[in-house]
Formats: structure tokens, sequence, C-alpha cells
């Protein structure tokens, strides 16, 4: 299997076909073709269902475009290293987190991590409110090297390893003069009538909060809004009548809890747990080994 060869699967599988490939690759429609057989060859399976002036991905094919983009972005990346050692620059280090840990956890863990790797490049890339499914799919591409964030282990997780780092309480927070305030021990049907501030749509936490409504009969508000910035969240909290779902954990959260106008919801403790995520099959660099520690020593 040749480098090559990759690149024009990867093109045609994304749409260019054989023409869009050869002009993509500055070679000729021929050798494109050659290089798709060959591979095909070589791997003793079919990549693409073939028809007239028409080549569609197949099930095989779908299993080695991933392997392929992220084959091509280790690639990229270890030209990048190289680049940044021709620039004196040791090593760098490219992550992704959920915006659970900022804004207290990660800005400490750098500045912590830069005084013993002051040449390392840290970069934090990627979206921070995105999905988790899609920056594990990122994570796969190479787009970065590490990732922290919620994980379903429930969930089939292919290309990935992955260990646990932490786990965050959820707790329930008020706006000043809240009516939920005055109630003792409420529980989830007791608060379905009032507007709620909830984590993403979909994710794991969100799932383990509409879970705990439905154990007591109730239904999260239709009102209710999903939002992954924390920042946002308080700010809301602070402007309007809400309640709000909360993850807290005291090495991540910028507030202390008695500034907070929390309550105490009737209902079994939840929490979310945050993973460290690598791709599967790969050696941890050194620095990323030593911000992932770095990290540790802080909670």
């Amino acid at each position: 299997m040749k480098f090559n060869q990759l690149e024009a699967f990867i093109a045609i599988a994304e749409g260019s076909g054989v023409a869009g490939a050869a002009e993509l690759l500055c070679v000729s429609q021929p050798a494109i073709t050659k290089s798709i057989s060959n591979l095909e060859e070589d791997l003793g399976a079919p990549l693409f269902d073939r028809s007239r002036n028409r080549l569609a991905l197949n099930q095989n094919g779908t299993i080695l475009l991933r392997r392929a983009k992220a084959a091509k972005a280790e690639l990229q990346r270890a030209r990048e290293e190289i680049s940044l050692m021709s620039q004196h620059q040791k090593n760098s280090l490219k992550f992704n987190c959920s915006p659970a840990l900022l804004p207290k956890l990660i800005p400490q863990a750098i500045n912590l991590f830069k005084t013993t790797h002051p040449d390392t490049h840290v970069e934090l890339a990627g979206l921070l409110e995105d999905d988790p499914k899609n920056k594990i799919t990122a994570l796969l591409n190479g787009e970065y090297d590490l990732l922290f964030t919620v994980l379903n282990e429930n969930e089939e997780l292919l290309g990935v390893s992955y260990e646990k780092l932490m786990e965050i309480e959820v707790i329930f927070v008020a706006s000043e003069g809240h009516p939920a305030l005055q109630m003792q021990h409420p529980n989830f049907k007791q608060l379905e009538q009032y507007d709620w501030l909830l984590p993403g749509h979909g994710g794991l936490p969100y799932q383990l909060i509409r879970a705990a409504f439905r154990r007591v009969g109730a239904r999260i508000p239709h009102s209710a809004l999903t939002i992954a910035n924390r920042q946002i969240t308080f700010s809301l909290l602070e402007h309007g009548s809400y309640l709000a779902a909360v993850p807290y954990h005291s090495s991540c959260f910028e507030h202390t809890l008695s500034a907070l106008h929390v309550i105490t919801v009737d209902t079994e403790p939840m929490h979310w747990p945050i993973y460290v995520i690598q791709r599967e099959n790969t050696i941890m660099s050194q620095p990323a080994s030593d911000f992932v520690e770095q990290i540790k020593q802080l909670l």
C-alpha cells in the first residue's frame, strides 16, 4: 500500500471522482484508475461499487476512508513537528477539551506545563462547544493529539483509546429570588414548571438529566435552553429567572459554591465522567504525557 494510492482513494471517496482526483493530484486519469486498482488488489477487496461512469464507496471503502484520513493527518502532523524542530521549537501539542474544564483548570495546567516545557508549542484547537462525537471524529482525522471530554462508554467507540480522568458533579442553581429557593428538597416533578438551562442537547449530560426527570414522571420543559458555555449560563441566571444544571468540580469551577443559589434537588447524585482520549495504537508523545500528568496533579 503506497501513499499515492491512499491520496487517490481519499480524493475519489470524498466526491472528486476520477477526473477530479486526477486534477487535484496533478496526475493522469489512467494513473488514478491504476492506483485504485492496485490498492484494491493489495487489500484483496473492492472499495467501490461500480456503475457506468460512477464510483460509490462501499462498506470496505468506508472502513478504509476513516483510517486513511487519520494516516494522512498523522503524516501532516509529522511534517509540522519537523518544521517546528527546524525552527528550534522542540515539540508541539494540540488538544481539545470540554467547556466544563474551562476557564480554570486548563489555563492553570497550560501555565504550569510551560514552566517545564518552554519550547513546546501548545494549541487549544477545534470547537470547544461541539458534540463529543464530532470531537472524536476530529481527533481521528488528526486535528489534535488529545481530547478531554465527556464520554459514554456504553456507546461503540472505534479507533480511540481512553482513560477516565475525573468525574464532575452536577449541581442545580437558581437565579436570585427564584420561587424554587423557597422549596425544601423539591423533585423534578415540582420543578418542571420553571424555565431551565441545560447542557448541550443529546449528549450524555443531557441524557442523565432527562432520565432523572422521567424517573419522577416529569419531562424537561419545552422552554428549556441547552447551552454548553458556562459563562453564558451564569449570565442568564444573573439577568433572568432560571434553574440550571451546572457541572461542578473544585478544580474547574470559577465560582465558590457560597456565591451561588444552590438548590438541593431530591434526586440520585449525577456525575459526568471526563476522559482523556487519543487515537488508538498511537504512542503518546512525551509532552502530551506530561501535560496529562500536569492536569491530574491539579485535580
